[in-house]
């Protein structure tokens, strides 16, 4: 092993050795030219002249470019504070107030809250100025036993029609019917 190991060094030495040769190397054979024009009188220089043939000038242009200094949203413009906002994206905003079942309500704070049911099942937490309904309504109360949402249309005349719809909560007294999840049944 320790053989093996002699002879590749020696071979890598050699081979080393070999490529950095001390013998120079011709330069490649320039090219042919074909005859050369006269060349000019030396006595008419300027100052064109004076800069070398390759050196690139670079100029800038500003035109079509942002400014760096300024702020990208006042390139925007203005925003019009009097159009009429945008529909609800939130995840209540798919269902109907109608559809939409009050679970539970937590008060006696400054910032009560109150949880909603989908028709899916999932539980949803509102607070006030939350966006429910289709219509794009606001929680704009919250009591023990309810939660008002008002929603706003604008009627034929350009007035705006306020419409206060309230989700009660269910009484502990009703119960949800019993079923038999073998039958599928009523159990009363």
């Amino acid at each position: 092993m320790k053989t093996f190991k002699s002879t590749m060094t020696a071979a890598v030495m050699a081979l080393t050795l070999s490529a950095c040769g001390d013998t120079p190397k011709a330069p490649p054979p320039a090219p042919r030219k074909a005859a050369a024009p006269a060349p000019a009188p030396v006595e008419q220089k300027t100052e064109a002249s004076a800069t070398p043939a390759n050196a690139f000038v670079y100029t800038y242009s500003p035109v079509g470019k942002r400014d760096p200094f300024r702020s990208p949203l006042e390139e925007l413009g203005p925003v019009a504070r009097d159009a009429p906002e945008r529909a609800c994206n939130e995840p209540l905003c798919v269902f109907d107030l109608d559809q939409l079942k009050l679970v539970a309500v937590v008060t006696g704070d400054a910032s009560p809250l109150a949880m909603v049911e989908d028709p899916l099942g999932r539980g949803h937490i509102v607070r006030r100025n939350t966006r429910v309904g289709r219509q794009g309504g606001k929680v704009t109360q919250i009591l023990r036993d309810s939660v008002t949402v008002t929603e706003v249309f604008t009627g034929a005349k350009g007035e705006l029609i306020s419409n206060p719809v309230s989700l009660q909560l269910k009484a502990d007294g009703a119960k949800d019917p019993a079923y038999n999840l073998m039958t599928g049944k009523n159990w009363e």
